[in-house]
């Protein structure tokens, strides 16, 4: 008998100890109906240029469009391209220059650059792109004899790695681990992931480090 009290008061201790540790909370644990701080870190950002994928290349040379799945270097970092006609821009037609690649989730993505006749200056797109797959040239990119020439860049846009309701939707950024006073120009997309982006204020030069704190809303892949 004092051995089954003392078990039964064993047990009741442990009881209220265990008891004791639990604290409940009472918490909406609905995401869609919360905002949780997502943290992004991109190391080593190279500049901009405006050759960094394709330096000067030749485009259709016939009247035929021209596809290039080879020949051309992928962004180092998921982000913006720019497509520039660069030598005998006489010869460039009314047409769109389309390049294929993946996001930053590994998905397929495209964006169209277009371009009048006889344009010399560049086209800059919005998507971030993480890899490239091709670049096509419509047949209309050249006129004959066909002697314009084409590069593709990189631009400032880096990709962010979830999808925002909001722009403003950012707390702030940091370059080198020190918060920097003027915060990122962003642009949001409820559900294209390879539309957020972040342009960050400080310089991005092949070794200055960034990070971002930013509020995203569960929505992308």
């Amino acid at each position: 008998m004092r051995n089954s009290f003392g078990l039964l008061l064993a047990l009741a201790i442990f009881s209220l100890q265990a008891e004791a540790a639990i604290k409940p909370i009472y918490q909406d644990i609905k995401l869609p109906t919360q905002k949780v701080v997502e943290y992004q870190a991109i190391a080593n950002i190279a500049a901009a240029s405006s050759n960094a994928v394709l330096t000067d290349s030749a485009g259709p040379t016939s009247a035929s469009a021209l596809v290039l799945s080879s020949g051309f270097s992928q962004p180092d970092v998921p982000r913006n391209l720019s497509v520039i006609p660069t030598a005998t821009t006489a010869d460039v037609g009314t047409c769109t220059v389309t390049i294929a690649g993946t996001d930053i989730l590994n998905d397929a993505i495209s964006e169209n650059f277009a371009f009048a006749a006889n344009a010399s200056t560049a086209t800059t797109g919005s998507k971030a792109f993480k890899t490239i797959t091709s670049i096509s040239f419509a047949a209309a990119c050249e006129d004959s004899p066909f002697g314009a020439r084409w590069s593709v860049g990189l631009g400032e846009k880096v990709g962010v790695k979830r999808c925002m309701d909001k722009a403003g939707h950012i707390l702030f950024s940091t370059l080198n681990g020190a918060k920097e006073a003027t915060a990122p120009t962003m642009a949001a997309d409820a559900s294209v992931v390879s539309l957020n982006t972040a342009d960050y204020n400080g310089t991005m030069n092949g070794s200055n480090d960034f990070e971002l704190f930013f509020f995203q809303n569960f929505r992308c892949k």
